[in-house]
């Protein structure tokens, strides 16, 4: 039931304006930086030319080279990443469907799979352009190239510790390509998350105004980086940018994201408990 009930959520969700909107939004950018690199980098030596990975919209290595888009990119992502889900619960409570549904499925499981689907719609939202871009690049841009944005050589120390500091560095260095398939499939994983903390958020408190669910994600993301540029002297990055985009060199703290990570799972979870145990959904 729990499962069945998750699968027909999902579709319902992905089916849903915002969830379109978002995908099609996403899509559009990354044919945009698709259309840029074609046109920057079209008759290059694949000797002068950048890895095709290191040229997809996830990239921070792109930043070396030009950043208007992935700055741009930073702030949409803040923005939207709670659309494809996060106003379900609240669209339902709107229309009262949430009770038919919860005295159909019960109120358990009718919370439980509303928070599994929100998540699977947001990561599928969230991985799939950026799929299509590794295939356009794959056929677009020469396999054999290995440049790097920072334009240094691979024996180079400067590179070479700016590879270790990559999350997930040990599969970069054993493919990239495998290094970049992994890191958008985490990506889509910590966007399904911060999709299923507004869900469960809405569920434990009524707001009038849909347009405040925006707010715990935003002030969530946007206090990482506040945070950081009070502290200038810190040895690592608190940017939670640093983190979900590829390639990127900055310091970091392995330990200190897992648990973030962490926290907003067990605060998920324990806001849609106390949602449950409060009977929110009646």
């Amino acid at each position: 039931m729990f499962w069945k009930a998750t699968l027909t959520q999902t579709k319902f969700m992905l089916k849903q304006k915002s969830a379109v909107f978002t995908f099609y939004a996403l899509l559009l950018i990354v044919l945009l930086n698709f259309l840029e690199n074609v046109l920057n980098f079209q008759n290059r030596d694949v000797i002068a030319m950048y890895h095709p990975m290191k040229l997809l919209t996830l990239s921070y290595n792109k930043s070396y080279y030009r950043a208007d888009l992935l700055l741009f990119f930073v702030q949409f992502y803040s923005l939207v990443v709670v659309c494809p889900a996060g106003f379900s619960m609240a669209r339902e409570e709107g229309t009262r469907q949430n009770v038919f549904m919860a005295a159909r499925l019960g109120s358990s499981v009718y919370q439980w799979s509303k928070l599994a689907a929100s998540f699977l719609a947001t990561f599928l939202v969230f991985t799939v352009p950026f799929f299509i871009e590794i295939l356009l690049n794959c056929i677009s841009f020469p396999l054999q190239a290995t440049g790097d944005m920072m334009n240094m050589g691979m024996l180079d120390p400067g590179y070479i510790d700016g590879v270790r500091r990559y999350l997930f560095s040990g599969l970069y260095r054993i493919n990239p390509y495998f290094y970049s398939v992994v890191g958008i499939l985490f990506f889509g994983v910590v966007s399904g998350l911060l999709g299923s903390l507004t869900v469960s958020f809405s569920a434990l408190v009524r707001v009038r105004l849909r347009v405040f669910l925006f707010l715990p994600v935003y002030l969530l993301l946007n206090a990482t980086v506040i945070i950081h540029s009070f502290l200038p002297g810190i040895p690592v990055s608190l940017r939670w940018y640093n983190y979900l985009m590829l390639f990127d060199d900055s310091p970091k703290s392995v330990p200190a994201f897992i648990a973030a990570l962490f926290s907003i799972v067990l605060l998920t979870v324990i806001m849609n408990v106390l949602s449950l145990k409060r009977g929110r959904i009646y």
